[in-house]
Formats: structure tokens, sequence, C-alpha cells
């Protein structure tokens, strides 16, 4: 990417999209749209997302909007899930077949495309490879059409169109709803709550399974890499390498904040998977300098960023 080119992010006031505009502008690439919901483009419509490709006809587009939630939005909204992923994507898509064939496309999916059971770290190769875990179907087949879509366009129509699988993502401008949030997110309030009201905060399943947490910046910074440099049609793993299990996540944060109550646990609650850590083999095979920064030097950050707590 060069300074004068024209980047789109889509979902740019989201916690991804803000970051990217963010790493962008730190490069001194400041001719940035930013689309989020609400905005001219409604990438629910096709008609909008055809009038902005052929006005706009940008240089390079980050696809990282979407609907997302943690395990209790997903598992109640599956089916929203499915149909706003999946039609925001294909819209894209088609516009850029349609309109802007010129385009360089990034689309950013979710590691939760890959099987419940694996062989742990997840290699790319485990996509389409088994069932999927039951509490995110929605989410996770409607980003699988994404990566399908991103495929074949290129295949098909030669749109250059890239994708990348995030894990699970925590940061500034983060979503902090304990209903609707993801974890880390919903992790940070209930504790700083706890704090302040000393009451103790009450987490789902019972803190055995184990997830990767990545510092948004740092997935941020992989991504710019990769529109850069990478043009391949296979998809590329975004992780840390490293995980805890969520008691360890609610631990280290309950000793950041400094809530020293009790810590309850709702074992009626689901688990979701037990384990899901990437392999970023391929990652580091094409970044070798990409190295994420461990989960308590990130939570001060975010608290820094967003609370304007200092630790």
């Amino acid at each position: 990417m060069k300074k004068d080119d024209k980047i789109v992010v889509f979902g740019g006031n989201g916690m991804l999209g803000s970051s990217v505009v963010r790493r962008l502008q730190t490069q001194n690439l400041n001719n940035i749209i930013t689309v989020s919901k609400g905005d001219r483009c409604d990438l629910l419509n096709q008609d909008r997302v055809n009038e902005f490709f052929k006005a706009e006809k940008p240089d390079y587009a980050f696809m990282v909007a979407g609907l997302v939630g943690g395990i209790q939005a997903n598992n109640t909204r599956q089916a929203d899930f499915l149909y706003q992923n999946a039609m925001m994507i294909l819209h894209v898509l088609e516009a850029l077949k349609n309109n802007s064939p010129n385009t360089k496309l990034l689309f950013t999916g979710s590691t939760c495309i890959y099987p419940r059971e694996n062989p742990q770290p997840i290699n790319e190769n485990r996509f389409m490879m088994g069932p999927l875990e039951e509490t995110n179907k929605g989410y996770a087949v409607a980003k699988g059409m994404g990566i399908i879509g991103c495929q074949l366009y290129r295949a098909q129509y030669g749109i250059n169109a890239i994708a990348a699988m995030p894990t699970n993502m925590y940061g500034p401008n983060d979503n902090y709803n304990v209903e609707t949030g993801h974890f880390i997110g919903a992790l940070v309030i209930k504790m700083l709550n706890a704090k302040k009201t000393g009451e103790s905060p009450t987490f789902w399943g019972t803190g055995k399974p184990r997830r990767e947490a990545m510092y948004v910046d740092d997935c941020a910074d992989a991504l710019i890499y990769l529109m850069n440099n990478y043009n391949k049609p296979e998809i590329v793993n975004i992780g840390t390498g490293f995980d805890n299990s969520i008691r360890e996540y609610v631990e280290i944060a309950q000793k950041l904040i400094g809530f020293v109550g009790e810590i309850k646990w709702d074992f009626s609650k689901p688990d979701g998977m037990y384990e899901k850590k990437t392999d970023i083999s391929y990652l580091l095979s094409l970044m070798p300098e990409y190295k994420p920064r461990k989960f308590e030097q990130g939570l001060k950050d975010v608290l820094k960023a967003d609370f304007n707590y200092d630790i």
C-alpha cells in the first residue's frame, strides 16, 4: 500500500476495524474511508454496496465488519449470525466483480470455522474437516462461506481476495456489554464492577477450557502485512501461539484489577470447545517478525486505553 492509495475499512468503528485504521495511520496511510453500520454503504443491501464500489473504486478493502458476540449471543441468535455475516461478504464480492474488480480484498473470518474436535494446535488444513461447535454454528458457517466465496470469486473472476482467520481478540474499543460481548471484554467489565461494588462476579462453566486471547493491534499489524505481501487463496491463521485456561484469565484479571473477593462459577452453563489454539507456523513463515504480546501486558494496555486504569 502506497501513501495515496485509497483504502476502505468496513467495520471501521469496531474493535478490529478501528485498530486497522490506527495502525494504517502509523504508516502514514491516511487516504482511508471507514464504513460502519448506518453509513451510506449498508452491507446487507446489495444495491448500496454496488453503488459504493462503483463510486469509490478503492485500491484496497479490509472486510472486518460483521455481527459478532460472545457464546450467549452466538447460541441464542444463530440464524441472525448466519444470515447477516454471510450476506455481508457475498454482497462485497459481487460488488467487486461488477464494479471494482481491481480492488484487493482482505476478508477476516474466525477460528470458529474449524471443527469442534481438532489436533492441537489447529492447522489451516482443518477447515471443513469435521462437525462444528454447536453453540456458534451459524457464525462459523457464515465465515466459512466467506472463505469459499473469496476462493471462488478469485478463481472465476480474478478478484484478488485473501482470507485471514483471527483467534479471539480483545483491546481498545471492545464490546464491554456482559450479555453480548466476547469473553475478555465481559471479564474486564465484570471484574471492574466487582471491585467497585464488592459483589462476587459469576463466570460460565468450569473455567477449564483453554483459549487464546490476542491483543487487537497485534492482529491489525498482521492483517496489514498480509494485505501488503500475500496474494494466495489459502487461508492464514492469526493467533498467538500460546493460551490460558478461562480460570487463568480470570485470575490474571483479578490480580491486575485488584479484586480480592470470591469468584463464582456457574457449572450449569456450557464450556464450549475444550481447547482451541491456532497453529501460526504459516503466518510466521510469511511474517517472521510477528510477535504478539502476552495477555498480562495486553490487559494492562487495554485497561489504560479504555478505562484510564494505570497499573
